[in-house]
């Protein structure tokens, strides 16, 4: 049976979390401003979802440590697309409400094609006006390679103010090769549309739409993909590493995570209304 979903809610900040899906948020407003787009009906393709304990494609759908490789399943058309986490249940470990600070933590200790035994933990901590989510990836038996992000559907039109703009301060670009994978190699940051990896020193983003919201991202690590080839929807997303960092030099030294070393990604999401002259 599915289960209802879990609304988090703090002051006109609202979270809808789909537990059956990943933990994933299907719903985010901010006062009357419905943030999330759905641009189709696979997992893939709506709503704000982790990415673990890969992040976009991998060449050959291959995860190799140490000479060892290991063919994953696919997913979604031909790839083996954002990890194992996105559409499975997720067992809630810890449930906190005050009238100032929601917290939930879940767990998903299931995870078909993946070689090596995983915990995941999905960490949605909702305060006034701002989220803090962390993706922690904890190996049960040997070191494996990983790399963990967050996928958010954002809305282009939110129905007042103008349409959805995105900037990072980013000093390369990851080139990107016939089959839609990373090169290996860094180029200089060229002109979208984009379905692009970009190195983000700072770990900041913003998206903006004029005259109605400012979301700003800090992440704690360096590298963010954006998808913005579509008329309605756009994705900004913070990752740990590239797509395809298992298998080439860009994620040099591969991101991995052993017993007593987990992985751990955190991002903090700020909500700003635009300046009242913005609005009218």
């Amino acid at each position: 049976m599915p289960r209802p979903p879990e609304v988090l809610a703090v002051g006109d900040v609202r979270l809808v979390i789909d537990l059956d899906h990943g933990a994933r948020a299907i719903e985010w407003t901010v006062g009357e401003l419905s943030l999330l787009a759905r641009h189709g009906d696979d997992p893939v393709e709506y709503g704000m979802y982790p990415m673990a304990p890969w992040a976009g494609r991998l060449r050959g759908n291959r995860a190799t440590m140490n000479g060892e490789e290991h063919v994953l399943p696919t997913t979604y058309g031909p790839w083996a697309l954002h990890g194992t986490v996105l559409d499975q249940p997720v067992e809630v470990i810890e449930l906190v409400r005050t009238d100032e600070r929601v917290l939930l933590v879940g767990q998903v200790v299931e995870h078909a094609g993946w070689p090596w035994p995983m915990a995941v933990d999905i960490i949605w901590d909702l305060r006034e006006r701002e989220l803090i989510t962390e993706i922690n990836v904890y190996p049960r038996d040997g070191q494996f390679p990983v790399v963990v992000g967050w996928h958010p559907w954002f809305r282009r039109d939110l129905g007042r103010g103008g349409p959805l703009e995105w900037s990072i301060d980013a000093t390369a670009q990851a080139e990107r090769g016939e089959d839609h994978l990373p090169t290996g190699r860094l180029i200089e940051v060229g002109m979208g549309p984009f379905d692009d990896a970009f190195v983000v020193p700072d770990g900041r983003a913003t998206v903006r739409w004029p005259g109605a919201l400012t979301l700003d991202i800090q992440n704690d690590h360096e590298w963010y993909v954006v998808f913005d080839e579509l008329p309605g929807s756009a994705c900004v997303e913070p990752q740990s590493g590239p797509p395809n960092a298992f298998n080439d030099d860009l994620g040099r030294p591969v991101p991995s995570a052993a017993p007593g070393r987990p992985h751990l990604m955190v991002t903090r999401w700020t909500m700003r209304d635009a300046p009242l002259a913005d609005q009218a």
